[in-house]
């Protein structure tokens, strides 16, 4: 099967997901002549990525930093808490104060990757790249909508994902209710 260019415009959106993607496991896409000056202990490579449907993708070139990758890579925690939110991650379950929380599985998600990255601002296309992953065929404002309704379904702990405006969002830890 004979491979067309992807549209510049499909291409660039590509590229956008892919990093975003990457950006999770502490890796970032690079031009192929920085390769040669990566920091020392820093690793680069360049793969190839084809997808079904999609017509030829440029060879994209990644650098990482070796311990941030292989951290990023390590399972994360089963139970997740901040004040009294709790995500359970091996059952699939959230409660604010006891109370079970009717989240969809893309809201789910979306809190636990938050909270496991509390503290830190992460921007639309990181969080695209860590909840929706490759089956996202939107544009990023899709975030915006699943954090306003999360908002709502969190009651209020809504109020521990912080808007940083023209960026993305963070997660502020939760006071403790009983000591508040």
């Amino acid at each position: 099967m004979k491979y067309q260019p992807l549209p510049a415009e499909q291409e660039e959106q590509l590229r956008r997901l892919v990093a975003g993607c990457l950006a999770r496991t502490g890796m970032h896409l690079v031009q192929p002549d920085e390769l040669e000056n990566l920091e020392p202990g820093q690793l680069g490579l360049t793969v190839s990525i084809s997808m079904p449907g999609m017509g030829w993708i440029p060879p994209l070139t990644l650098a990482a930093d070796p311990d941030r990758l292989r951290q990023a890579l390590r399972p994360g925690p089963d139970l997740l808490r901040s004040g009294g939110l709790e995500v359970d991650c091996r059952r699939q379950l959230a409660r604010a104060d006891g109370a079970l929380l009717g989240l969809t599985p893309k809201e789910f998600q979306l809190l636990a990757y938050l909270m496991k990255n509390q503290g830190l601002v992460l921007t639309r296309s990181q969080l695209l790249g860590a909840v929706w992953e490759l089956d996202f065929s939107g544009d990023s404002r899709t975030v915006d909508t699943h954090i306003k309704c999360l908002r709502q379904k969190l009651g209020p702990y809504g109020g521990c994902i912080a808007t940083i405006r023209k960026v993305g969002y963070r997660f502020d830890p939760a006071p403790d209710r009983e000591s508040a």
